[in-house]
């Protein structure tokens, strides 16, 4: 086994991971973890924006009752304050950094940010670039990290477990397929930012790294896990649509500049189900599509831009249009087809106002982790601004905390040596039927069968190509045992026995003992 010791080991290249890697490298050395490409991961494929306040008719309380409003109850106040009140200036600073968000000049003559509004929010506040804002972000990010020494970047990195003893993370053990080889990362402080699950799905926005891999290590090494029940559908993913694994978003602002969702025979519906109409909360959007297309027995609803102007609708979603025109849909003509699939985990690894994780040096931020922030159902483009607010809480914390060099530790880590047979087709099909946009105690009392089963037979010693099975598994089930303890609808989790709220269960979820049994052993 060879040891690698840093300063700073972060695992994951999204805008958390980045952002923490960034701000802590100039106290010491950076090692960063990432699966594959340093530039994939679901920040990359953020259409949208990043929701913040700006607007003159805009202010923080405006912004913190969106949020909590659609978090159903569950929100944590204090973190969503924080987010609200901290993101303007981190923003600003991405834009200094050379983030080429898009801009106009007002009356005045000054530059300002071209605010786009989205579902769930009360004013325009969507700081964008085009329709991606993510890939640009990602960009500045990347480039900076490039350009600075101590931070050292290892790519196609397959992250195994955590190195915990006494309830303090020491690092990871992980197996660098470039050289073949398992590795002992030992750090003073370890940072999670593996981002989400949708691919435990048979359709998800994901790309095909997204199997859950930092919250099922962080579950085995005894991290608390809560609110896995809360997993959001976005509405418009393009029906019959996939890109490299990964079904193809068409972005809620869409929507906000004016889109109107239609069943196939070209009738509004959004109206019967919320005020807002097409721009009701994501959770409530979902459910309507869901809804008509069964009633109809259709495969898909509409999405309509074809009222708007065409050139400027080519110049608003640049992506989106040239996409699909590759896959002969003309969006100022045509009506795109659409369905909700899995896109967001609101649960995760459950952290406090700095980031810190229930393991101590262990800090978490993104999507793999549960803030508070989002409760019961995410509101749109708060996931980056999320994710930008914490790693930088966690920097300061890591960089003002007294941590010191753990050492090397007795270290013993044993992997099989021939792969299994692939039952993630299995986890995927479990998934779909039970853990859905509308679920019930039957179906998930039979999907918790069928994952436990799947992971009890599996040995204890895995090789490295088969630990996505079981992280996938692992965090399925997780999904699974949450949403079958949630005797209630709220927000993302939907019960056909249970319709309505229960004021008794506003409160996280956390898994209980029988299952953190049954998913370390597995």
């Amino acid at each position: 086994m060879h040891i690698k010791e840093t300063d700073f080991l972060v695992i994951g290249s999204g805008i958390a991971g980045l952002t923490f890697a960034n701000k802590v490298s100039q106290q010491g050395h950076v090692l960063i973890i990432t699966k594959k490409r340093n530039i994939d991961s679901n920040t990359n494929y953020a259409q949208g924006g990043i929701a913040a306040v700006f607007g003159s008719d805009d202010s923080f309380e405006s912004h913190i009752e969106d949020t909590v409003g659609a978090g159903e109850g569950l929100c944590d106040h204090a973190a969503v304050r924080t987010m609200v009140r901290e993101g303007p200036g981190l923003i600003t600073e991405l834009y200094e950094m050379g983030c080429q968000f898009t801009t106009h000049r007002d009356d005045a003559g000054r530059q300002r940010f071209d605010l786009g509004k989205e579902g769930g929010h009360s004013k325009r506040r969507i700081v964008h670039a085009h329709d991606f804002t993510g890939r640009e972000i990602e960009r500045v990010l990347v480039e900076t990290a490039n350009r600075t020494s101590s931070i050292e970047l290892i790519e196609n990195g397959l992250v195994l477990d955590l190195i915990v003893k006494d309830n303090e993370c020491l690092g990871t053990y992980y197996y660098d397929y470039e050289k073949q080889a398992l590795v002992a990362a030992l750090s003073r402080v370890t940072f999670l930012a593996t981002g989400g699950c949708g691919q435990i799905y048979r359709f998800t926005t994901n790309p095909p790294i997204a199997t859950g891999d930092g919250i099922a290590i962080a579950y085995r090494a005894g991290a608390r896990i809560a609110n896995m029940e809360f997993v959001q559908f976005h509405p418009t993913a393009v029906y019959d649509v996939s890109i490299e694994g990964r079904a193809f978003l068409v972005s809620e602002a869409t929507r906000g500049e004016g889109g109107v969702l239609k069943t196939r025979d070209g009738k509004t519906f959004m109206e019967k189900y919320h005020p807002l109409g097409g721009l009701a909360p994501r959770d409530v959007v979902a459910r309507a599509c869901y809804a008509e297309m069964k009633r109809r027995g259709d495969e898909y609803c509409l999405l309509d831009l074809t009222h708007l102007q065409g050139s400027w609708v080519r110049s608003r979603f640049p992506v989106i249009y040239e996409t699909l025109m590759k896959h002969g849909i003309d969006i100022t003509k045509e009506a795109i087809p659409v369905v909700p699939v899995a896109h967001y985990l609101c649960g995760g690894i459950k952290t406090d106002i700095d980031a810190h994780s229930s393991i101590g040096r262990l800090f978490a931020a993104g999507e793999a982790a549960c803030s508070g922030v989002h409760g019961a159902n995410r509101l749109a483009s708060n996931s980056l601004l999320e994710a930008l607010v914490f790693a930088s809480r966690a920097s300061r914390a890591a960089l003002t905390g007294v941590f010191t060099a753990p050492g090397v530790p007795n270290l013993e880590y044993d992997l099989g040596r021939s792969a299994l047979p692939d039952y993630i087709d299995k986890v995927k099909e479990t998934m779909h039927r039970c853990g859905g946009i509308v679920r019930n105690q039957k179906d998930l009392g039979w999907g918790i069968e069928q994952l436990a089963g799947l992971l009890k037979s599996l040995p204890v010693r895995l090789a490295p190509e088969d630990y996505r099975m079981r992280n996938m598994g692992q965090v399925g089930l997780l999904v699974l045992r949450s949403a079958i303890a949630r005797r209630e609808s709220r927000g993302l989790h939907c019960m056909e026995e249970f319709p309505l709220k229960n004021p008794a269960l506003e409160k996280e979820t956390i898994i209980d003992d029988e299952c953190a049994r049954l998913v370390r052993r597995g």
